[in-house]
Order: structure tokens, then sequence, then C-alpha cells
């Protein structure tokens, strides 16, 4: 059973390359132990040691990563050593998403550098919003069910906690929780 599961899933990864958009540019290679879908146009950046997927979580076998690069502008670049679990879904929208060396996520992680709209209703259909970049420093760990809106900035070394909503910069060195996430205590 396990051999027929791991063949699937080589044969998804392969199927979600070929369904990836020909208009990014993307440098490096990940290790790919899940699919990966990227779409739109823009650049990806991957350095080396990046790992996406892991087996013994949850979403492996019926879940997939997925970058949304929405626009040339758009950058979506991954450190060293870096540690994406399953269903990862990325969006960066006319701005960048840069994630430090080191970093791991957990499973069912969310980046957006935009809200996709315009929060007031007379403008939400007019497609004119803010857009802000995301900066994730060195070595930060982040929970499962994690979302990362617009504009956010994570210190280097900073936990977030499971399930939180991060909606403003957290300092390096701090755990940090909630939503929305704010700082519960120094790291030592």
């Amino acid at each position: 059973m396990n051999l027929y599961l791991n063949i699937k899933e080589r044969i998804r990864i392969r199927l979600y390359k070929r369904y990836s958009s020909k208009t990014v540019t993307v440098t490096g290679k990940p290790v790919l132990n899940q699919p990966l879908l990227i779409k739109g146009e823009g650049k990806v950046r991957f350095e080396p040691g990046v790992s996406i997927g892991y087996p013994l979580s949850q979403g492996y076998y019926n879940t997939y990563t997925y970058f949304d690069l929405r626009g040339s502008a758009s950058m979506i670049s991954v450190g060293e050593g870096v540690k994406l679990n399953n269903n990862t879904c990325l969006t960066a929208d006319e701005a960048s998403i840069h994630i430090g060396k080191n970093t791991v996520a957990g499973v069912n992680l969310s980046i957006q550098t935009s809200d996709g709209h315009c929060l007031s209703p007379a403008k939400r259909h007019q497609g004119n919003f803010p857009k802000y970049s995301v900066i994730i420093g060195e070595n930060v760990f982040i929970g499962d069910n994690v979302i990362i809106l617009k504009g956010v900035k994570i210190g280097r070394n900073s936990v977030i906690g499971a399930g939180s909503v991060v909606t403003h910069d957290i300092p390096e060195n701090v755990m940090a929780a909630g939503n929305p996430c704010h700082e519960i205590r120094p790291l030592s």
C-alpha cells in the first residue's frame, strides 16, 4: 500500500509541475515531497535545501502547495533550509514574500500581500487596493493553521503559535500567538 501511495504522489508532483505557469521565472530547485503548483507571472527563488511537504503530516496525500504570483512585479523568495509543511498557500499580489533561512512552517500556512479587494463597499469592485510585502526573518517557527497578512514583518528566531492570524509586525526572539497575533513573552 505504501509503495502505491508513494508512486501516486510522485505522479501528482509531475502533473502539478506541468500545470504550473510558464510565465513565472523559477530559480533553484526545492525538494518536493508534495505537489507544488505555481500560477501567474513574476519570480520565485529557492535557495538550497528548501523542502516542501511532509509525508507524516495531515493533508499529505490530498493537498498541495500553491504559489500565486499576481503580476510581473510579484516575487516569492524562500531562503536556505526552509521547511514548508503540507497545504501552504503563498499569494504575492504585485509585492514580494520573503521567507528567511531555516524557517519551519506547519500545515495550512497562508501568506498574502493584499486583501484581494478594497474593504470599502463603494470601492470593492474597482480593483485598486493596497499591496504590501511580507518578510519573515531567519529561523522562525510557524505553527499549524497560521495566516500572515499583508505588510507583516516577523523578526528572526520568533515563534508564531498555531491558529494565529498575524496582522502586524512581530519582533525578533519572541513567542507570539492569537487572533490577532500578539507577543506573549520573550524567548530565552
